[in-house]
């Protein structure tokens, strides 16, 4: 198959996702007009709204950068060790295996560390260790390799923690709840502009590589962006912490004027659970069993797909030696552009969901059908069938329509997650929990790719796929079991309505807890809450 497939793809999917976003801001633009007395006319939004926002534009310029350095650098990481550098099959899946036990063994005390020490210190953290990871894969010696995967290890714990639990922390802290841009919209934006950050760094990482001739450069550059992000959140971005102390006049300082957060001030609902008591939730639990099969099997999407979408590319071909040829930042790109649709449609869905503030969600078809719960289980049920497929077919266009069917999904899953886990676990220990979540996933996948062997590489990738498939139909059960009682948005627990980040549509009473009494700090005055 002509590898101009992979561009017609991105060429295809790029505008589509040009166009869901266009279609987004038409109709912001519309609903603005219509609240108007003529096309000038403009509502000027509140000053909650107004911080909301300047909050969303801090977070996502430090977000995206650290992100775009991690995308830069992640399609290049089988090749460069299996061909460049001219390893074996099993010596790198035994760097991945040290890349992943090293996140499990990290997971459990860097959570608790950020939460005591602080979520900013966590993030710089990750700058530093991350830069340092790069650095090693300019070097041919496999000790220092192993040493760069483990640094990298730790590193990936603090990425998939730290940021987020700094994020729902600050946002809490500084009460935007009570404003229009609801966590869903958040954890949408993220997403979304995630998925868009990943196809422009696939395509640059495609173009630098080309021009420079090696798989190392894109590294380079993720450590300069690492520096970039460092220079802004320390011009920017407060401290905030799991665990309350007392403040020196230096410190309160540097907190952010618009903000005025207190490190107190970020416990949040459930103040009084500790990380003992949050762990006997049964529901975290069930978070971590999803979170593992799904998050898992992209894991090893991410170890399988150079080869299975190379190895079928030279059956095409007829080559029996393994090539090199394929365009990964490209390929990359597309995945991303299929995972943003993803998310537009996750907006979107939940964005149709929203009722004005006399009106019920529970009530609604609507909302019983297209909440964040029943998404996700949607998209864990399509991803087994893509994988079921992906295990028997052996053509390189048919593969790589159901790579994109899987990122369509994860872009799905990956804010409904959040989402949930934004309601379930503590802020005051938020990073800590998230940690001890991603034990199970690192384990996972550092038993799957341990089975890996030089020979009969085709049936432990179809052994694999199917595995897959099992696990996410598991997760499936285990989310409509588990969750879809009590967490969804159409149960009985709470009643949330949820804001469409693109479309800008105002919810009300974004959370309502039935259940419990939540106990928060308002980072405002009282007059200012007036």
């Amino acid at each position: 198959m002509d590898l101009d497939m992979y561009w017609m793809g991105l060429a295809v999917l790029g505008p589509m996702v040009l166009g869901a976003i266009g279609h987004g801001v038409v109709l912001r633009g519309l609903r603005r007009w219509r609240s108007g007395t003529g096309p000038v006319s403009v509502t000027e939004p509140s000053a909650l709204d107004a911080e909301a926002s300047r909050f969303r534009t801090v977070f996502l310029r430090v977000y995206l950068t650290v992100m775009a350095s991690e995308w830069l650098q992640g399609p290049y990481i089988y090749s460069l060790f299996r061909h460049e550098k001219s390893l074996s099959e099993w010596t790198v899946a035994l760097l991945f295996v040290t890349y992943y036990t090293s996140a499990a063994i990290s997971a459990p005390f860097t959570g608790c560390l950020a939460d005591r020490f602080g979520r900013r210190a966590a993030c710089l953290s990750f700058c530093a260790i991350h830069s340092l990871a790069s650095i090693t894969a300019f070097f041919d010696s496999i000790e220092i390799l192993v040493a760069g995967r483990v640094l990298g290890g730790f590193a990936l714990t603090l990425l998939w923690t730290a940021f987020e639990s700094w994020m729902v922390a600050e946002y809490n802290a500084r009460g935007l709840e009570h404003s229009s841009l609801g966590l869903p919209a958040m954890f949408g934006a993220m997403t979304t502009s995630n998925c868009i950050t990943g196809i422009l760094a696939g395509i640059l990482g495609h173009c630098i590589v080309l021009t420079l001739g090696s798989k190392t450069d894109p590294f380079a550059l993720g450590v300069l962006l690492n520096v970039c992000a460092v220079v802004l959140m320390l011009r920017t971005w407060n401290e905030n912490r799991g665990v309350p102390k007392v403040l020196s006049g230096e410190e309160k300082s540097e907190l952010l004027p618009a903000s005025q957060t207190l490190d107190a001030a970020v416990d949040g609902p459930i103040l009084s659970q500790s990380p003992s008591s949050q762990l006997r939730d049964y529901k975290v639990w069930v978070l971590s069993f999803v979170s593992c099969c799904f998050e898992g099997t992209m894991f090893l999407l991410v170890f399988f797909w150079p080869s299975a979408l190379q190895g079928a590319h030279d059956a095409a071909l007829g080559d029996t030696v393994e090539s090199d040829s394929l365009p990964h930042g490209v390929i990359q790109a597309a995945f991303m552009a299929s995972m943003v649709l993803g998310a537009i449609l996750f907006n979107t869905l939940t964005g149709s969901t929203i009722q004005s503030k006399d009106r019920i969600l529970e009530d609604t078809i609507v909302g019983r059908y297209f909440g964040p719960t029943s998404l996700m289980c949607t998209a864990l049920v399509v991803g087994s069938v893509s994988f079921l497929v992906a295990a028997f077919c052996r053509a390189e266009l048919h593969m790589f329509g159901v790579f994109l069917a899987l990122e369509l999904c994860s872009g799905i899953f990956i804010p409904s997650m959040a989402l949930h886990r934004s309601i379930i676990v503590s802020d005051k220990h938020r990073t800590g929990t998230y940690g001890i979540m991603k034990i199970p996933l690192f384990l996972f996948v550092v038993g799957a790719l341990c089975t890996t062997t030089g020979a009969d590489r085709n049936q432990h990738q179809q052994r694999v796929f199917l595995l897959c498939s099992g696990l996410l139909l598991l997760a499936a059960i285990a989310a409509i079991v588990g969750l879809r009682g009590n967490m969804d948005y159409s149960g009985q627990n709470f009643t949330i309505l949820a804001t469409d980040d693109l479309h800008e549509a105002v919810a009300e009473d974004y959370l309502i807890t039935k259940s419990r009494v939540c106990e928060t700090t308002s980072p405002f005055t009282e007059e200012e809450a007036k």
